[in-house]
């Protein structure tokens, strides 16, 4: 008799199903089930808590993932369900899964509907059918639920879910169709108290975001969970219409893919009428401070400055040098009155933005740094770093390496190739004696033979691993030195293109350069493709100095002088790095030392 190894998966779509009895349900009608079957034996269980089937595609249910896996596996021979809509809801995508489980030859059973297989055209079909009515059923769901939210707000009550900083919940003392008490929204004062903050200071036009929070913040007063006040949670809570006593639903809508997308303000949901008794500001005051946000966001637009990223030379490159988050362009814009004349004019400005930094979050850097300044550092030593690169006779340093490597791999690869030539030989004379013992000619036994052969075998397969990881290795590295010959034929007319071409293509000459830029209050640090002080492994960083203190020597204890402006002569006929860097005086350690500190 053979056992069958039966997996049963369990599925609730819902939280509050969790504290009904319907996992319990379905894990005993499955195992009642299984009882029922004399050969089966339950292997494993797999239970998904709170997971739409029909929102979330089988890529996003972990429990699902999983078993596809331990399908792949071999692990079980039975896949059973309570219902097959346990498996999804989606006709485009469930009913292939379940075919997949059977081409795995996985047996896949539903308590309540038998055995689903695919022995004919027919069998295809009902199974298309009964997925593309499980979707149906699941769609108009979704509809009523959001039908009877939409009922909840219009009639100015809480529909569910966490409340809202400033608000606390209670129970209301009405109850849903399952018996469940409702709760409702109550103003919660000393959370009240700092919303009520929030909008006086926002009141004022001049008064964005990022200064709210950062006053918030110096005052010590923190977040529910008590982190720090940032500007999205500040701008959240500012477009919230429910602190002046209104309930709104629809801000948001799921694809038939389960994803969310923001909808249209003339689409949401709001309460019939204003709900006094969660009034937290006058709905004036909400009024005032919202028509202030809009008037901000749309400052840059009125001035007639567009944002174009690919105006901007290092938006690609560009890195925080606190957080190494990557920077984004930005232009702000405000009104001046011209003292002469009195006439009100534009001034626009251009900054990269760290965003971390901007929502106040983990970054001791500063916010934004002055574009026009950065870019010119960074052209000013692209230029330099070009004139370098021209100076250095990189055709006689590749060829010499390439010599050089050349002789090292044979001298490498000469004891091995003779060790497999050899193990070739013995295993040539022995696959002959296993021959002779087949036959009965040999002194030797078959086991003997067979234990020989194998230690044979796995020496010389680790003899032609290395060598194969010899010679890929070799290969890499030519590839690199072929690379470094085609960059610097490629730096020859790089300067007269970066004049000629527009900013996209700007864009496209500076990523053959540079890797990034980190940005910092001190400091402007470019990695270079191509480093010129470590050009030998081609990859590295370079920083640049402009005078200020000499840094100390990075070599440490064994070399305790400081660096002093200098230019040094490399190996292959030029400077390694800016010629009027910096380099330890000591000239047993000059290379090794070379480096440039910050701005």
């Amino acid at each position: 008799m053979v056992i069958k190894r039966v997996a049963c998966l369990y599925r609730v779509s819902t939280k509050s199903q969790l504290i009904g009895d319907d996992i319990p349900m379905q894990i005993k009608a499955c195992a009642d089930f299984i009882k029922k079957q004399r050969t089966w034996k339950l292997e494993k269980e797999y239970t998904e808590k709170g997971v739409s089937g029909y929102h979330k595609s089988a890529a996003e249910r972990d429990a699902l993932v999983q078993l596809k896996k331990d399908a792949a596996a071999g692990m079980f021979d039975v896949l059973l369900v309570f219902m097959f809509d346990r498996l999804g809801r989606r006709e485009d995508e469930t009913p292939f899964i379940v075919e997949w489980f059977v081409k795995q030859n996985i047996e896949v059973w539903s308590v309540s509907e038998g055995q689903q297989t695919f022995d004919d055209h027919t069998d295809k079909l009902l199974n298309y059918i009964r997925y593309w009515q499980s979707s149906g059923e699941s769609e108009n769901t979704s509809m009523r639920v959001a039908e009877k939210h939409n009922q909840l707000v219009m009639d100015g009550k809480f529909r569910g879910g966490v409340a809202p900083y400033g608000y606390a919940l209670e129970y209301s003392g009405e109850y849903n169709k399952k018996g469940y008490e409702r709760k409702k929204l109550v103003i919660y004062e000393p959370e009240a108290m700092i919303v009520r903050k929030i909008f006086e200071l926002s009141s004022d036009v001049e008064m964005g975001s990022f200064r709210v929070a950062k006053i918030l913040n110096a005052e010590g007063k923190t977040t529910r969970t008590g982190k720090n006040w940032t500007v999205a949670t500040i701008v959240r809570m500012l477009r919230n219409p429910v602190y002046k006593g209104d309930y709104v639903a629809g801000k948001v809508r799921r694809t038939k893919r389960g994803k969310k997308v923001a909808t249209s303000k003339d689409s949401w949901v709001h309460s019939r009428e204003l709900v006094n008794s969660l009034m937290v500001v006058a709905p004036d005051l909400w009024d005032k401070v919202n028509a202030n946000i809009s008037l901000r966001d749309t400052k840059v637009n009125a001035s007639g400055v567009g944002l174009d990223k690919d105006a901007f030379l290092l938006s690609h490159v560009a890195y925080c040098g606190y957080c190494n988050v990557k920077m984004y362009p930005r232009i702000t814009a405000s009104k001046r009155q011209l003292k002469g004349t009195g006439e009100m004019v534009t001034h626009t400005s251009s900054h990269y933005t760290c965003p971390r930094k901007m929502r106040l979050d983990s970054c001791t850097g500063q916010f934004q740094y002055g574009i026009v300044k950065i870019e010119t550092v960074v052209l000013d030593e692209i230029y330099s770093y070009l004139d370098n690169i021209k100076s250095m006779n990189i055709s006689r340093m590749t060829t010499e390496r390439k010599a050089k490597l050349t002789k090292e791999q044979n001298q490498k690869l000469k004891p091995i190739t003779q060790k497999i030539t050899s193990l070739k030989k013995e295993v040539a004379r022995l696959e002959e004696e296993i021959l002779k013992c087949l036959m009965g000619e040999s002194a030797f036994t078959e086991k003997q033979l067979s234990d020989v052969m194998k230690d044979k075998a796995n020496a010389l397969s680790a003899l032609e691993q290395e060598r194969d990881l010899l010679k890929a290795d070799a290969d890499a590295t030519t590839g690199r030195m072929d690379k470094l010959m085609a960059f610097k034929k490629s730096t020859v007319a790089w300067k007269k293109e970066f004049a000629e071409a527009d900013a996209v293509r700007q864009k496209e000459l500076i990523s053959m350069l540079i890797d990034r830029v980190q940005i910092t209050r001190e400091s402007v640090d470019i990695s270079f493709v191509y480093n010129l002080y470590d050009i030998e492994n081609n990859y590295g960083s370079i920083n640049i100095w402009h005078g200020g203190a000499p840094p100390a020597c990075p070599i440490g204890s064994s070399c305790t002088d400081i660096m002093t402006p200098t230019g040094i002569d490399n190996d292959f006929g030029g400077f390694i790095g800016n010629p009027l860097g910096a380099v330890c005086v000591i000239p047993t350690c000059a290379i090794a030392c070379f480096t440039h500190s910050a701005i």
